[in-house]
């Protein structure tokens, strides 16, 4: 059962003056060590970070828009065969634990198309 859909863009410039004029200091806000890594060795570094930012936006929109969760809470990752997957830490696991009253499961899509990213997500209960 669909508990929450997300959908964000994100302007890929947005994320490159935030990189240029906070550096560090944003990256280690928002984004995970192994998503910092990660990011870092593409080529396109800046779109990535852009639809990762898109991502979480997403998903916090698909759980209930918490202020609770913080931005380390939710970590992106790509899977054995390259598909976006999210994994949750602290309140964002525990607000997602409590809204499907136990198990659930979370799809994520990602695109770009300069300047723009775009993430999508769809929560769902396991019955």
């Amino acid at each position: 059962m669909i508990l929450g859909i997300g959908c964000d863009i994100c302007d890929i410039r947005r994320i490159e003056r935030l990189i240029e004029t906070q550096g560090v200091k944003f990256l280690k806000r928002v984004f995970t060590t192994s998503e910092q890594e990660r990011l870092q060795k593409r080529a396109e570094s800046t779109a990535g970070f852009a639809k990762v930012f898109a991502a979480k936006e997403s998903l916090v929109k698909a759980l209930g828009n918490s202020t609770d969760i913080s931005w380390q809470d939710i970590e992106v990752i790509k899977n054995l065969h390259g598909r976006p997957e999210f994994i949750l830490h602290g309140a964002a696991h525990e607000m997602a634990k409590n809204l499907a009253e136990g198990n659930y499961s979370l799809y994520l899509s990602l695109s770009d198309e300069p300047p723009y990213a775009l993430a999508y997500v769809v929560f769902c209960k396991i019955f």
